[in-house]
């Protein structure tokens, strides 16, 4: 008799062991589904218009309260007071918050990022001493891309501390220009040139209306400067492009672009 007890009770102790490792696959299986929804979810909302550069910090937020969520569902399986565990953890999380406040603000300043949004992803920005392409914004870090192609990572907290210039928010932009002339050339015949330049492109926008103006008398040059605005989308084609028209027209109008030089006189004593 008591071997067959002996028996039943190793047979319970199997069974509640299988059983224990039944429901932590269950928990693992079902914590590789709830990631799964949460990057399609992410996924299908970029595509519905939301902005990219935010699903690194909001997936890095959902995954680790899933992850943490498993644990403690683990522990409980397998008999851990879990209760215990979170009390320590809550207890444990000011010493943690002062030793990595920096860590904690540079999360906060992300969190502020996405919900002000002062950039979106693939925006151009100049924070400080940093340019780049907004890839995306993580739990600690923002990533950006270069106009030469580097990687650069820099803490949240950089970008929530400084003033951003967003070159990319507004849908047009001021484009200027401003070229040299020689002294003995007319400023007015070089504006007026500039001017029937601008008037044939339908790229430059109309309003606001073109400006065409002397802006100094340099050393060896009179300056005249082009004022106008066009799509940020083209700004740079525009730019280069103006650059080349301009000075073709010139060529063509018989207006030189200077050198700087110097007259020297010579006096005999």
């Amino acid at each position: 008799m008591k071997e067959f007890d002996l028996l039943l009770k190793n047979v319970g102790i199997k069974n509640a062991i299988l059983q224990d490792v039944l429901e932590i696959a269950i928990v693992l299986i079902a914590i590789i589904l709830i990631l799964a929804i949460i990057r399609f979810i992410l996924s299908f909302a970029i595509k519905k218009g939301a902005d990219e550069s935010a699903k690194p910090l909001i997936y890095s937020l959902l995954s680790y309260a899933v992850y943490i969520g498993g644990l403690l569902m683990i522990l409980h399986i397998l008999g851990v007071n879990t209760a215990g565990i979170v009390t320590v953890i809550g207890a444990a999380s000011l010493a943690i918050g002062l030793a990595l406040k920096d860590t904690l603000g540079n999360i906060a300043s992300g969190i502020l990022l996405l919900f002000l949004k002062p950039f979106r992803a693939s925006d151009y920005i100049e924070c400080g001493s940093l340019k780049g392409k907004i890839v995306g914004v993580g739990l600690f870090n923002t990533i950006l891309i270069s106009l030469d192609g580097l990687f650069v990572s820099a803490p949240n907290s950089m970008f929530w501390g400084a003033p951003i210039v967003n070159f990319s928010r507004n849908p047009v932009r001021r484009l200027d220009l401003a070229f040299g002339i020689d002294y003995a050339d007319s400023a007015e015949k070089a504006m007026a040139e500039m001017k029937m330049l601008v008037e044939a492109d339908n790229d430059v926008l109309k309003k606001p209306e073109p400006s065409f103006y002397v802006s100094s008398l340099d050393d060896s040059a009179v300056c005249v400067n082009m004022r106008v605005w066009v799509k940020t989308a083209k700004y740079w084609d525009m730019r280069c492009k103006y650059m080349k028209a301009v000075k073709e027209r010139f060529d063509e109008a018989g207006i030189s672009i200077p050198f700087p030089q110097r007259v020297v006189h010579i006096v005999k004593e």
